[in-house]
């Protein structure tokens, strides 16, 4: 099995462009980039963050791994260390099934990121 999944293309846009903009930080943009163009994986486009249009752009997380899924609002990187985050991790090879399968159901919605 590969790697797949779905992201949210106008936040990933949004942090790529601050990424690029930070030398400490400037060489996760190349990485992210690569990922995307070199895996299966599908974005959503949202409407840029406004105080006054809808907020329909994605913000859940959830990764499968083998046999466990993670859940929650922690973002799977450094910065979310210092945020009050939470993160649920359950081992379950049923329930890690159905959540991949789920998130290929979500990934066929949208085109590719690439």
């Amino acid at each position: 099995m590969s790697a797949t999944g779905v992201v949210d293309l106008t936040q990933t846009e949004g942090a790529l462009a601050q990424w690029r903009a930070n030398d400490q930080v400037r060489w996760k943009a190349p990485v992210l980039e690569e990922v995307l163009a070199g895996l299966d994986f599908h974005g959503k486009r949202s409407r840029p963050y406004a105080p006054d249009t809808p907020h329909d752009f994605m913000h859940a997380k959830v990764t499968v791994i083998d046999d466990a899924v993670f859940v929650g609002s922690y973002n799977l990187s450094r910065s979310g260390e210092d945020n009050a985050e939470n993160v649920l991790e359950i081992d379950d090879r049923i329930l890690a099934d159905r959540v991949a399968a789920w998130i290929d159901e979500v990934r066929e919605r949208y085109p590719d990121a690439r």
